[in-house]
């Protein structure tokens, strides 16, 4: 049997905007939006469907999009543009995309430890394990569900310029 998520998840989503949000330089207008990947037959073929994604099921996949508009007059450097992944969700691997500007192809970074540090992947992380009656310490790779905010840091963001960022999710 399968749960509804309706208010978790909107109260997730709304976190998830509040925190976006308070990310961005008042420079910077941001506008999150959720959207429920949806699979459908059309003419032979499957094809997907975004809707908007007011509440979620345990196992949906949801996709995050990230608009943001520089709207100075003057170019912005070292943009850093955030998406925070909600705790009941997993990210879904190299949904992500890097983003180009010109000449330059932007790597999002991930975390997950809360946005303290971020990485390009394999992420790793270490570990004290008891091996042979003695503890030490191993790395270990972290899994793409363990990921807790994806960044991409803009190297430029002309004036009015609107960047779109994306990356996809699955509901726990």
């Amino acid at each position: 049997m399968m749960k509804h998520f309706g208010w978790r998840f909107a109260t997730g989503l709304l976190c998830l905007i509040g925190l976006a949000l308070a990310q961005a330089s008042s420079d910077i207008r941001l506008d999150l939006k959720a959207f429920r990947v949806v699979s459908v037959q059309e003419q032979n073929r499957t094809v997907e469907r975004l809707e908007p994604a007011l509440d979620a099921k345990p196992g949906q996949v949801i996709q995050y999009q990230l608009t943001a508009l520089n709207t100075l007059t003057s170019p912005l450097r070292r943009v850093a543009l955030v998406i925070p992944i909600p705790p009941t969700t997993a990210y879904q691997a190299q949904s992500a995309l890097p983003l180009r500007l010109g000449d330059t192809l932007v790597v999002p970074e991930f975390s997950f430890d809360g946005g303290k540090s971020y990485g390009h992947p394999p992420l790793k992380r270490k570990l004290k394990v008891v091996e042979n009656g003695k503890e030490v310490e191993k790395e270990v790779e972290v899994k793409p569900e363990e990921y807790t905010h994806a960044r991409w840091i803009i190297p430029q963001m002309e004036p009015q310029q609107t960047l779109t960022l994306t990356l996809r999710v699955i509901v726990r």
